[in-house]
Formats: C-alpha cells, sequence, structure tokens
C-alpha cells in the first residue's frame, strides 16, 4: 500500500490496474519547494527508473471498487489517492465504488473503464476549486462539468457532488470533513 520513499523525500502510492497488475508509482514530495517547481505529485524515480504511467488510462482503486460497482451500480470519482482511502475508511472495501483519475480531467477511456464494470451513474466528486459562487473559477469548473455531462450524458447518468452551500474548505475534496459532511454531498448532488 502506502509507504514513504526517504531518498526523495516522498509518500509513495503504487497503482495497479482493474485487474491487480502493477503499473505505476507516484510519489507524493513532502518538500513545499519541490511542490512548488514541479506539483505535489509526479512518478517516483528510484536508481534512474522513473515508474510512471498514463493517468488517463488508469483509475486509482478499481482494481478495489469493481466488485462493489458492479453491485451497486454506481461510481464515485474522485481527483486524488487519498480520497478513495478515506472513502474506504468511511464504508469498509466491501462498500467501495470510489476511483480517483488522479487529477481534475476524467478521459474517455476511464468513463469507459467504469461502464464495463457496470457503473449506471458515475458520480463526479472534485474538489471544491472555487473560492466564491460566480467566481471565475466556480464558472471555470461549472463549464468543465457541463462539458462532461454533454460528452456523455448518451452513455451513462453522470451526477456530480458540488459544494454550492460552501460547507468545506476551498480545494478541499468531498471526503475531507468526514463522512457526515461526504453523505450531505451525496444526498444533495446534483442529477441532470
Amino acid at each position: 500500500m502506502i509507504g514513504y520513499y526517504l531518498g526523495g523525500d516522498q509518500i509513495t502510492i503504487p497503482h495497479f490496474d482493474e485487474n491487480n497488475r502493477f503499473v505505476g508509482l507516484r510519489g507524493r514530495t513532502m518538500s513545499t519547494e519541490d511542490a512548488e517547481m514541479f506539483g505535489k505529485y509526479r512518478p517516483l524515480k528510484v536508481n534512474g527508473v522513473t515508474y510512471n504511467h498514463p493517468l488517463g488510462m488508469n483509475l486509482y482503486g478499481l482494481n478495489w471498487a469493481k466488485d462493489s460497482i458492479k453491485t451497486i451500480q454506481k461510481a464515485i470519482v474522485v481527483e486524488a489517492e487519498k480520497s478513495v482511502l478515506m472513502y474506504m475508511s468511511f464504508f469498509g472495501l466491501e462498500n467501495n465504488i470510489a476511483v480517483a483519475c488522479c487529477g481534475s480531467n476524467i478521459s474517455s477511456y476511464q468513463i469507459q473503464s467504469l461502464i464495463s464494470n457496470g457503473a449506471k451513474e458515475i458520480i463526479i466528486a472534485f474538489d471544491r476549486q472555487f473560492q466564491e459562487i460566480g467566481d471565475s473559477e466556480f464558472k471555470r469548473l461549472v463549464a468543465h462539468l457541463k462539458k462532461l455531462h454533454t460528452k456523455y450524458k448518451n452513455d451513462v447518468n453522470i451526477s456530480f457532488m458540488f459544494d454550492k452551500n460552501m460547507i468545506t474548505p476551498y480545494k478541499a475534496s468531498p471526503t475531507d470533513c468526514g463522512k457526515d459532511i461526504f453523505l450531505k454531498l451525496f444526498k444533495e448532488r446534483i442529477i441532470l
């Protein structure tokens, strides 16, 4: 599972495909300077070997969630791996339907992977990337989500966990404030 690479001052996050095959290793830097220069997350490089994989061709946690997705017919797509792990801590591995796209973009391949694993509804649960209702970040996020809905509405039901009441902090994931807040956002999700 999650580890630590002292040589790079990074938390290590192994990625597996839906069949439990190792596909890559991401590092989350603990260095503020590195995070500002290169970003918080990047492929881990150890002894000259870079353990990268195309993020748009995999969903973190699908190997754990696929059976529950088939049963429940819903999948929740979050941005980061930690949100998948938090979801599992709230509801247990046996009830996990959360996967991470590792960013704020979800690819056609990822959507099709969820559909082929039985998802009839895909719930987009991205971070709250706006400070005020109506600001430029808000408008950009809404446009992005509308574009996702338009693109995939003929293939699958797309809904959105969207913190329109601003009950989570800026840049927080729906899982960051605990199970109760997550459930409130889930119940109030926008279904188009």
